[in-house]
């Protein structure tokens, strides 16, 4: 059984600062054991991108909107 539920960053950042210092210490260093960290983003190439959406059959005009999009993405601008 799996069990998810959503919590604001508000909700977390006042737990935590309920902790003293050792639990805080505990927790970052199951963050980095569970290598739950910053991670840089593997962005695939747009002409990869494109072809998987070819291959789906969309329409000549959502695929130049699309790859238009990506193009002037904060992503891809990088």
């Amino acid at each position: 059984m799996q069990l998810a539920i959503d919590v604001s960053l508000s909700n977390i950042l006042q737990l935590v600062s309920q902790m003293n210092l050792d639990e805080i210490e505990q927790i970052k260093n199951k963050i980095l054991e569970r290598e739950i960290y910053f991670k840089k983003f593997q962005k695939d190439n747009i002409e990869d991108i494109m072809n998987d959406f070819k291959k789906e059959n969309y329409s000549n005009d959502f695929l130049a909107e699309l790859e238009n999009g990506l193009k002037k993405s904060s992503i891809y601008a990088n």
